[in-house]
């Protein structure tokens, strides 16, 4: 089967210190309190594609608050994988200080793409990446039901492995057929 990796913060979620906006839930994890907001659609896109794909939600945050954040999905069959599952990209001073690297999941890279909001992600895979924009609680947002679109022709291509630069073109066209 395919796999799908889902970077959480900025493109499923957006959490915060305080709370922001009404429709935010309030968490705990490891003696903190944050408030967390779903991207529109983001459950039920999660839902989809976990069954297309083995799905691994993935986040440079600790482990316990990325398990908190999903207790507000309830979605069984997804793989969680927190900070120590990633690489540190050693003499950073800007920008990302972590690597998601894909070859932990799999060897196989035309089976597998990755979608997340920070470009930094898909320096080793430029063509597994899928960039979203980012996410801090426009309640009007359509990014992934435009997402699921592509995502599901994605899935019966015999590679994964391509430019996704243009998706949320190919996806108007394929809606449009």
């Amino acid at each position: 089967m395919k796999k799908l990796v889902l970077d959480l913060d900025e493109s499923l979620v957006y959490s915060s210190m305080e709370a922001i906006s009404p429709s935010c839930i309030e968490l705990h994890a490891s003696g903190s309190t944050f408030y967390t907001m779903l991207r529109p659609g983001a459950k039920t896109f999660v839902e989809y594609v976990s069954k297309r794909f083995e799905v691994t939600v993935w986040s440079t945050g600790l482990q316990s608050y990325l398990e908190s954040v999903w207790s507000c999905f309830d979605v069984p069959g997804v793989t969680l994988w927190g900070r120590s599952f990633c690489k540190k990209i050693e003499g950073e001073t800007s920008g990302e200080p972590y690597e998601k690297p894909l070859r932990q999941i799999t060897e196989d890279l035309t089976q597998i793409v990755i979608l997340d909001n920070t470009p930094a992600m898909f320096t080793k895979c430029p063509l597994n990446g899928i960039l979203v924009r980012t996410w801090r609680g426009d309640p009007n947002d359509t990014e992934l039901w435009h997402l699921s679109h592509y995502l599901k022709w994605l899935s019966t291509q015999p590679s994964m492995q391509r430019d996704h630069r243009a998706w949320r073109l190919e996806a108007l066209c394929l809606r449009t057929k």
